[in-house]
């Protein structure tokens, strides 16, 4: 008994260190749903902040379908203002018994009939609006550009889903992914910070705090995952590169 109690004490006292891999904390294909010819895309390496264009498809047919549109709706509303001015008449006319009921209703009817065409004209004006927006792919993070799937000139063929065009990670934060071994089940805690050692980086340590636990031990190798936060907002630290976590607790 005193045996097994010194060794839960040896293990308890003992500094908790695993080895691990600094990643991306996301890392996504971005692609279109639509067909059409790529006519320009965001380089390798560059930075594209959130909602900026990474992705543009030829879209001059869509431009003209916008004007087409905006014509049509301008015409509607200038019916629509003819007929509601005759409806007005109409009232104070009929009210003066000099126009009959039918061509009153005549009037109301077609006063109502533009109304229901400028709601289409104003739907296919947005229509039109939404098909010129998709032609543009943005960026649905910050995020740097790692893999050009494609290439200026291609054109997508689209038969389902979605076509992946560009491949980008989100690195204003890593995670430093390690494997503890199983002896340490139940020592790390969520928020415990940690010091990271890079050999690459020289004698610099980058710092954590413990984001994720593994609630389970894999049974090959007998260790346990965990995912360290670590800010990079300046993403002066390249992902990829092999370290050394140590955990820290409190004094």
């Amino acid at each position: 008994m005193l045996a097994a109690i010194l060794a839960i004490r040896a293990v308890a006292d003992e500094p908790i260190r695993a080895s691990g891999l600094l990643t991306p904390m996301l890392e996504i294909e971005v692609g279109s749903e639509l067909r059409g010819t790529i006519v320009w895309l965001a380089n390798e390496g560059d930075a594209v902040p959130k909602g900026q264009p990474l992705v543009k498809l030829r879209d001059s047919i869509e431009r003209f379908t916008v004007d087409l549109r905006k014509a049509q709706l301008d015409g509607v509303r200038y019916a629509l203002e003819r007929y509601k001015k005759d409806y007005e008449a109409g009232r104070l006319l009929q009210g003066k018994k000099i126009i009959n009921d039918e061509e009153m209703r005549l009037r109301e009817f077609n006063y109502l009939n533009a109304q229901s065409q400028l709601d289409q004209a104003v739907a296919n004006h947005k229509l039109a609006l939404e098909d010129v927006t998709l032609r543009t792919v943005l960026a649905p993070l910050d995020c740097v550009v790692v893999r050009q799937l494609k290439k200026i000139g291609e054109t997508l063929v689209v038969s389902a889903g979605v076509e992946n065009i560009l491949r980008v990670v989100h690195i204003d934060s890593l995670y430093f992914v390690a494997y503890p071994d199983a002896k340490f089940a139940g020592q790390i805690k969520l928020g415990q910070k940690t010091e990271i050692s890079i050999p690459l980086r020289g004698q610099e340590k980058l710092t954590g705090e413990v984001a994720y636990v593994d609630p389970g031990v894999e049974a090959n190798s007998g260790s346990f995952r965990v995912k360290i936060l670590v800010k990079n907002p300046d993403h002066k630290i390249t992902p990829g590169l092999h370290g050394v976590a140590t955990f820290l607790t409190a004094k």
